[in-house]
């Protein structure tokens, strides 16, 4: 039977008692007249090991595996033998080194690799000579469970390895839960070193309670010490020593004679109290340990688990996919081991948009009693869905309903920020329209429309390019056309689909210059570098007049010359005086006047002088938007 490696266990401490059994003290006990154990008769044994009723030795010579369940009234061979290493016994599992191969369960190893049986025969390891890790399996179904460095234990599904100083962590193997043992900071753990409530610790003199609130005791122990189920065994002199180890003062028995020359024994393997260890003769005797002290009353867990932490993600989100996850610790707390989190419920509720109150709470059959961290579902847009997790522990300790945490699916529209496309009425050759929009997540693309109206006539249709349909540009550019009046809307839509309403129409319109219109009365054709295209028409005398035939619109503006001396003009359109324009200024500049918001009209434009000064024209611009 494989013995544990020799532990001397010392406390913490802040929380360590004075109780010890030193080796002096192990000695005495031993120099006290043994116990004799009871014969099971039948059989001589090379190997023992005990399980329940059941009994199994190894033969001294063919080295067959036999074993009883009946004390020894009848035995049965197994069908193997095993030799070159001690067989263990564990719960249902028995582990035989036949040959070159170690069996266990429908499971084999090579004999020559190191196998360890797990404390309750639920766990096997296994790792070759110069193997940097061993392999955990589940003797049950044969799964491989993990890959862990040594040295480690085993006991029922957990395993247990000092993961950094004074770190002693049980992993379950079944359920994933992961306990913390606090222990001193040299301590480590190898095989056998943990059973049920205790782990006797090398290298630090701990053995301490991992079901807790028992405070560690220090005990020293031999390098052939066998840990049971609340008990430690060990060989001195030609006896057994047993410790209780639920006793605070560490009380002890002798149990022998034994075979000295290759001692034999096993603590029970299904944790009863009692072990069993070949006699002088090498028959297999039981020594029921029935003085032990009750195990130490183990504390309830009364603490429920607490979150530590919970996402729901942007607060806004740009796809109909909502999703939630947290995370839970279950405390430990001296008075109160940790039994570890189990299951979890989720809440939500929701709300169609932002204008509406919530709904009331929703426990989604699906979200009670969860094993997973996290929880998924598809909103339709615009619905803003809050959750709340609560968890609750293998004892049953329920924590509270936690905080909301809130995610909507974006159900609003872009919003125009900036819509510009310069002067209404654009003197040079180039002319921009530009805009933005802001989204509560992001812009997924534009649409851009535009319509035109030529010298004389009124705005035409909306026209949708296909280029400028779902674009990303946020600007266009084009050079204006003289007398053509132009206009542009936008919408913007987020990666939802969400979708603006289209923008209020901006329009820029070229004017015609001087030239395009027909003179009347004293008038002189100029050039000016001031003016729009280089250009001016003066009308001389009061009278004179500029004229077209045809112009739409329903705004006019005049592009002149401003400066000292000059004069007055008055604007007719469709035979209506729309306006006058005082020219007279303090210095000479270009300037372009906005004359009233009329009806929209169709006819004549004249442009006349009623005065004798000089009124330099340069061009007009007929708003139809």
């Amino acid at each position: 039977m494989t013995s544990f490696r020799a532990k001397v266990a010392a406390a913490c401490a802040a929380v360590l008692l004075p109780l010890s059994a030193s080796l002096t003290g192990l000695q005495a006990s031993a120099a006290d007249p043994p116990e004799q154990g009871t014969l099971v008769p039948g059989h001589a044994s090379a190997d023992v090991g005990l399980s329940g009723a059941r009994v199994v030795v190894s033969d001294p010579t063919s080295h067959a595996v036999y074993e009883t369940s009946n004390n020894g009234t009848t035995w049965t061979a197994s069908g193997g033998a095993s030799s070159g290493k001690a067989l263990q016994v564990e719960g249902a599992a028995l582990l035989t080194f036949d040959g070159t191969t170690a069996k266990v369960g429908g499971l084999t190893f090579p004999a020559a690799d190191e196998v360890v049986l797990g404390k309750g025969g639920k766990l096997v390891s296994h790792r070759g000579p110069s193997a940097a890790t061993a392999e955990v399996y589940d003797v049950a179904s044969k799964a491989k469970l993990a890959d862990v460095a040594p040295p480690f234990a085993l006991s029922g599904d957990t395993l247990w390895k000092v993961t950094e100083p004074g770190h002693l962590d049980g992993k379950n193997l079944t359920t994933g839960h992961v306990k913390t043992v606090l222990v001193a900071s040299a301590c480590s753990v190898g095989p056998g070193d943990v059973n049920g409530r205790w782990a006797v610790l090398s290298g630090c003199s701990q053995v301490v309670d991992v079901s807790g609130p028992q405070p560690p005791r220090n005990l020293t122990v031999s390098a052939d010490s066998q840990l049971g189920n609340g008990f430690a065994v060990q060989t001195s002199g030609s006896s057994l020593l047993v410790t209780d180890l639920n006793d605070p003062a560490l009380g002890q028995r002798s149990y022998g004679p034994i075979r000295t020359a290759t001692p034999s024994f096993q603590p029970d393997g299904s944790g009863l109290a009692k072990l069993v260890y070949a006699d002088d003769a090498s028959k297999p005797r039981i020594a029921a340990l029935s003085w032990l002290t009750a195990d130490p009353q183990e504390h309830p867990d009364t603490v429920a688990p607490v979150l530590t932490h919970a996402s729901a993600g942007d607060r806004i989100r740009d796809n109909t996919s909502l999703s939630f996850e947290w995370t839970y610790d279950d405390p430990q707390d001296p008075n109160s081991p940790a039994t570890g989190v189990n299951t979890y419920d989720i809440r939500i509720q929701q709300r169609p948009n932002r204008t509406s109150p919530y709904g009331a709470w929703n426990q989604v059959p699906a979200w009670q009693g969860l094993k997973t961290t996290a929880a998924s579902l598809t909103a339709p847009i615009g619905t803003d869905t809050c959750w709340q997790v609560r968890a609750r522990d293998y004892a049953g300790n329920l924590s509270a309903w936690s905080s909301s945490y809130c995610s909507e699916v974006d159900g609003t529209a872009p919003a125009l920020i900036t819509w510009r496309i310069g002067d209404r009425v654009q003197l040079s050759g180039s002319a921009t329209v530009r805009w933005t929009y802001k989204d509560d997540t992001d812009i997924a693309s534009y649409d851009v429309v535009y319509k035109t109206a030529a010298t004389g006539v009124a705005l035409g249709k909306w026209i949708y390019p296909a280029v400028w349909q779902n674009t990303r540009i946020t600007s266009i550019t084009w050079a204006p056309r003289l007398g053509w009046d132009e206009c542009f809307m936008v919408r913007a839509r987020d990666y939802l689909g969400n979708l603006s309403a289209w923008s209020a129409p901006i329009c820029s319109a070229a004017p015609e210059d001087d030239r395009a219109l027909t003179t009347a009365g004293t008038v002189t054709r100029a050039t000016n570098s001031l003016a729009f295209q280089g250009t001016t028409t003066i009308l001389r005398a009061n009278g004179a007049y500029l004229y077209k035939a045809t112009e739409a619109g329903l705004r006019i503006a005049v592009v002149a010359i401003h400066g000292p001396g000059q004069g007055r003009v008055d604007i007719y359109h469709a035979n209506i005086k729309v306006g006058s324009v005082n020219l007279a200024a303090t210095t000479t500049t270009r300037a372009v006047t906005y004359l009233p918001i009329t009806p929209f009209r169709s006819g004549p434009l004249k442009i006349v002088s009623t005065s004798t000064s000089p009124a330099a024209i340069d061009a007009v611009a007929l708003l139809r938007q």
